[in-house]
């Protein structure tokens, strides 16, 4: 119980920046005058992993808020559960007076399926809803059908309602994005660019690099040395990263050099992974690379100058640095890879003279982006400002003389809105399906699963059949998800504990995505890369080709004041025998056992995780007695042994025995290397890298030839020469 109730805070911090991670329950040994200790500026604290907080314990965070807030500029909760949210609702002063919530869970419910889900909720994006005490319905990530906030609005967003929208600077929007992998509402991930030119021409960079970046305007006109502050950059898309390569190569003809500085470890993964980022005029001059403290245990992002550590950088190795918390030793936390191909960039070479021109640049930016003073009126209020009447009259004269009354008032005239017209010209069959209904569901109906599942506007039937066949598959797998875990509550922990975050973050993009059709088309290019890898899993599994029982679609044409635009929305019904489906839930949920590792088939879902895999055995448990411990761990997607690749549960015992056969044949005592997969909780990617499970190999028995001389023997030689029957001396 007291391994339970231990409180566990892992510290990050950058710059300025600290945040604070707490895991389990807040009571009277929390320290938190101790934890205190050496943080300022700006403070994130994410509550997520609270489980509960005792009276005790809330006076020791009072404590601990009242030592912090002198120091700090401002405070940041984020994933506020909603056992935080009451607190902030009853004890007065629990966030402070610097303290702001940027976003909590909510307890939602579906009448339709009864599920219960606890939705992300971030505060600046519904700041209007709460404040008039209510939050609107969402779809049941279940079954597609509205569900509703859980609880009493009135009670549950009373402190938030009574509280201003919350803001955030730019470099805590970033550290939010990069460093806690957190996803920073939409208003606030927009690209702020900034320039600056002098000796060079410095621009710095706020925000995600996305399919809005105008790169290639840009690039138009840049020449001679360019300096990019990358520190404020979260994360670059596949469509930034287009557009990115598309500006260096119209930059190439005029600039000299491209140095790229404040470099963060999720942006350098990028940047190296993809060709056309590095070109020879990009130099990478320095980086945030993260690194863990073996005293204190804090993980920071440590400043990296690529001149100063460059010899040791070559060979694919991380310089060793202390941490600035207590002066311990520190390891960076990078992986391998990445350092890998840090190894082939170039020296830099970056002149010292910029060093100060980039303070210059950046404190010219800071006194440009502050407020403007107001002019003080001369007139009085009744009669206005002198300024702002000659202003408007000037305004006014250039409108006349550019088109008359009529543009005059076009201009200042409040436009109307316009409405749009919505009218479905043709549908598949005349009749529409009673199946048809727009939401993606999984039920049992008589002796079949049926899967439904729609698109909606879609350019053709035939791409609208495709993503939603999509959508039926991943719906029918978490159905079978659902299946297991009532038998089996182990694999719920590793198999759907791997992948759930995952999937729901990304369908939280696709959700919060809106009208957006340049946002949602991004979100859902990644959403189709992980269903075309759950279909592969699920095709090799089930055996056969997944085809659709049927299909409808219409087709509608939308007429606004621009013009008119044609599309089609699209349904698709699956339907699965009852008794395939228990099949497949017991073909999911087997397990293979061997020296003391438990394994299971690789399930489609985790293609939300590792959308590269379909085929593998997930590591179940292992116990503390197994060969396996120090090679595997709980969690791994086992692929291959040496070069056979591991396909079905059997697998795994039988093709190690073999290998391990065909090495005792041939008197050979090798490793017997294990290929596998894992997830980067830090980083929330996949990776893949290999282990070695070092063998006993037998000691070889060591044969002595003894010789014995025979007194009067003359014959000259190695012992007796003759019938040994005859040696005289046996």
């Amino acid at each position: 119980m007291a391994e339970e109730n231990r409180l566990e805070v892992r510290k990050v911090v950058e710059g300025k920046i600290t945040a604070l991670q707490l895991n389990g329950v807040i009571d009277e040994s929390f320290s938190g005058k101790q934890l205190a200790e050496g943080i300022k500026g700006k403070l994130i604290i994410d509550f997520s992993g609270i489980k509960r907080i005792t009276s005790f314990g809330i006076r020791e965070w009072l404590e601990f808020l009242k030592t912090v807030e002198d120091k700090c500029d401002g405070i940041y909760f984020i994933k506020c559960p909603s056992r935080i949210i009451d607190q902030f609702n009853m004890v007065a002063n629990f966030g402070g007076s610097k303290g702001a919530i940027l976003s909590f869970f909510a307890p939602y419910h579906c009448d339709y399926c009864e599920a219960d889900h606890s939705e992300l909720v971030d505060v600046a994006d519904y700041h209007d809803s709460i404040k008039d005490s209510k939050l609107p319905d969402r779809p049941c990530t279940t079954c597609g059908n509205p569900e509703y906030l859980d609880e009493s609005p009135e009670i549950f967003l009373s402190y938030l309602a009574g509280v201003s929208k919350p803001e955030i600077e730019a470099d805590v929007a970033a550290f939010l994005s990069h460093r806690l992998k957190y996803q920073v509402s939409r208003s606030r991930q927009k690209l702020k660019i900034d320039m600056h030119v002098g000796e060079a021409t410095y621009i710095r960079f706020t925000g995600d690099i996305d399919a809005a970046f105008q790169g290639r305007k840009m690039a138009e006109g840049i020449e001679g040395k360019v300096i990019f502050d990358m520190d404020g950059v979260g994360d670059i898309t596949e469509d930034g990263i287009e557009i990115w390569t598309s500006m260096l190569r119209i930059m190439d003809e005029n600039v000299e050099n491209v140095y790229m500085i404040g470099v963060n470890a999720a942006v350098l993964g990028r940047i190296l992974a993809n060709e056309g980022m590095i070109t020879p005029k990009v130099k990478l001059v320095d980086l945030y690379l993260p690194y863990n403290c073996t005293s204190c245990n804090t993980t920071l992002d440590q400043h990296v100058n690529v001149d100063d550590h460059f010899e040791v950088l070559k060979f694919a190795t991380a310089p060793e640095l202390k941490c600035p918390d207590c002066g311990g030793k520190s390891v960076c936390q990078l992986d391998e890879n990445i350092l890998s191909e840090i190894a082939k960039i170039q020296k830099p070479d970056f002149p010292k003279t910029f060093v100060k021109f980039i303070e210059k640049a950046r404190d010219e930016i800071r006194k440009s982006a502050a407020p403007v003073p107001q002019v003080a009126s001369s007139e009085s209020a009744g009669g206005g400002s002198s300024l702002t009447i000659i202003a408007a009259l000037a305004i006014f004269l250039v409108i006349i003389a550019a088109g008359g009354y009529f543009l005059y008032t076009k201009v200042l005239t409040k436009k109307e809105t316009v409405k749009e017209k919505l009218e479905m010209v043709e549908q598949s069959p005349k009749n529409k399906p009673t199946w048809v209904v727009p939401k993606i569901t999984a039920s049992v109906k008589g002796d079949v699963v049926e899967v439904i599942a729609f698109a909606d506007e879609v350019d053709k039937p035939d791409q609208g059949i495709g993503e939603a066949l999509g959508w039926a598959i991943d719906q029918y797998v978490e159905f079978l998800a659902d299946r297991v875990v009532e038998k089996d509550q182990l694999w719920k922990t590793v198999v759907r504990g791997l992948y759930l975050q995952p999937r729901e973050e990304v369908l939280a993009q696709w959700r919060d995505s809106g009208a957006s059709k340049t946002r949602r088309a991004e979100v859902y290019r990644r959403i189709k890369e992980y269903h075309n890898a759950i279909g592969t899993s699920f095709r090799i599994a089930f055996g056969k080709e997944i085809q659709p029982t049927e299909t409808y679609w219409e087709k509608y044409i939308r007429t606004t004041r621009i013009g008119e635009t044609v599309f089609y929305r699209v349904w698709v019904k699956l339907e699965f025998p009852k008794k395939v489906t228990d099949r497949m839930v017991a073909y999911f949920a087997d397990r293979k056992d061997f020296d003391g590792v438990s394994v299971v088939r690789l399930f489609p879902g985790l293609n939300w995780a590792f959308p590269k895999i379909a085929r593998g055995l997930a590591v179940l448990s292992i116990g503390s007695s197994s060969k396996f411990n120090g090679v595997l761990k709980v969690g791994n997607i086992v692929t291959k042994f040496a070069n056979e690749e591991l396909n079905e549960l059997k697998d795994f015992q039988d093709k190690f025995e073999s290998i391990l056969k065909v090495q005792k044949e041939k008197e050979q005592c090798n490793n017997i290397t294990v290929h596998f997969h894992y997830w980067n909780s830090e980083l929330k990617n996949p990776r893949e890298t290999t282990a070695d499970y070092e063998r006993n190999c037998p000691k070889k028995v060591e044969v002595k030839t003894i010789i014995k001389t025979v007194p009067g023997n003359n014959n000259q030689g190695t012992g007796f020469q003759g019938n040994i029957w005859d040696d005289p001396s046996k």
